[in-house]
C-alpha cells in the first residue's frame, strides 16, 4: 500500500488539485482565467467605445446606448451557443481560442475605423430605408462580439472538467470574465481614451487580443488532446425542466440589461455621458 501511494504521488496524472483529480490534457485554472481577463477586459473597452461612437453617430446618448449593448449583447449570445457547440468537438481549445483573439483583434479595429465613418452613410441610409439603416450600426458591433463569445465555453473546455466540476470550473472562469469587464469599463472612462483617443485605444486592445492569442498559441503544443474529434455525444432535446431555466435565465437578462440603459439616462443630470479626451489626445480621435 506504501509503495501504491508513492506510485500516486509521483504520476501527475492522478494527482489531486484541491481534493479534485487533475485531468491529462488540462492547465491549471490560473491560465485561462488569466486570459478570459484579458479577453473580456478588451471586449468592455470596445464596447465602451463603441457607444461613444455609436452617441456621435445618432446623435441621441440613448438610442446609441440600447443599439451598442443590445448589438453587443447579441452577438455574444449568438457566439457563445456557436462556439459553445463547435468547441466540444474539437481536441485543441487553445488553438480555437487563438484563432478567435486574432479575429476579434481585426474585426475589432475594422469596426472602430467603420464607426468613425460611418455617420454620413447612416443619415443618408436613414432616409430611404428608414428603421433599417440601424442595422448597419448593429453589425459593426455585432460581428466582432460573436468571436468574444466564443471565448468563454472554449476556455471552459480547456479546462476540461469532469462531472460534478463544471460548475465550480464554470464559475471561477465566469468570475475572471466579470473581473475584466470592471476593470475594461473603469480603464476606458478614466485612462485609455484621455490618453490615447478613441483609435489608440482601438489600437491597444487589439494589442491585448495579439497577447492573448499568442499565450493561448503557447499554451496549444504543451497541452495533450483532451479528446478525439467526433467523440463527443450527440446533442439531446433539453427537459422541460431545463428549458424553462433557460427561458428564466434569459427573462433575467433582459431584466439586467434594460436596467443597464435606464441607469446611463439615471446618471446624465450628474455628470456628462460621453468620455471626453484630453487636450493632448484630440488628434488621436
Amino acid at each position: 500500500m506504501r509503495s501504491a501511494a508513492v506510485a500516486c504521488r509521483s504520476d501527475p496524472a492522478i494527482q489531486p488539485d484541491g481534493g479534485r483529480e487533475r485531468v491529462p490534457g488540462s492547465t491549471g485554472i490560473e491560465i485561462p482565467a488569466l486570459l478570459l481577463f484579458a479577453s473580456e477586459t478588451a471586449a468592455l473597452v470596445s464596447q465602451v467605445v463603441w457607444i461613444k461612437q455609436l452617441s456621435l453617430v445618432v446623435g441621441v446618448d440613448v438610442y446609441a446606448v440600447t443599439t451598442g449593448v443590445s448589438a453587443f449583447f447579441a452577438g455574444l449570445a449568438l457566439g457563445g451557443a456557436l462556439f459553445g457547440w463547435w468547441v466540444d468537438r474539437l481536441a485543441r481549445p487553445f488553438l480555437l481560442y487563438a484563432f478567435l483573439e486574432l479575429g476579434v483583434a481585426v474585426l475589432g479595429v475594422a469596426a472602430t475605423l467603420a464607426l468613425a465613418r460611418a455617420a454620413q452613410p447612416f443619415a443618408a441610409l436613414e432616409e430611404v430605408a428608414g428603421p433599417l439603416a440601424w442595422a448597419l450600426l448593429f453589425a459593426l458591433v455585432a460581428a466582432p462580439a460573436v468571436l468574444m463569445g466564443g471565448t468563454l465555453p472554449v476556455l471552459i473546455r480547456s479546462r476540461a472538467p469532469q462531472a460534478g466540476q463544471v460548475g465550480a470550473e464554470g464559475g471561477r472562469l465566469y468570475a475572471a470574465n466579470t473581473a475584466g469587464a470592471i476593470a475594461g469599463a473603469l480603464l476606458t472612462s478614466f485612462v485609455l481614451i484621455p490618453l490615447l483617443g478613441v483609435r489608440g485605444t482601438a489600437f491597444a486592445v487589439a494589442v491585448i487580443n495579439l497577447a492573448a492569442a499568442a499565450g493561448a498559441l503557447g499554451l496549444d503544443p504543451a497541452t495533450s488532446l483532451l479528446a478525439p474529434a467526433g467523440s463527443v455525444p450527440k446533442l439531446t432535446r433539453l427537459a422541460g425542466e431545463a428549458r424553462i431555466a433557460l427561458m428564466l435565465y434569459a427573462v433575467a437578462g433582459g431584466i439586467a440589461l434594460g436596467y443597464e440603459v435606464v441607469w446611463s439616462q439615471a446618471i446624465v443630470p450628474f455628470m456628462s455621458t460621453r468620455t471626453s479626451p484630453s487636450p493632448w489626445s484630440w488628434r488621436h480621435t
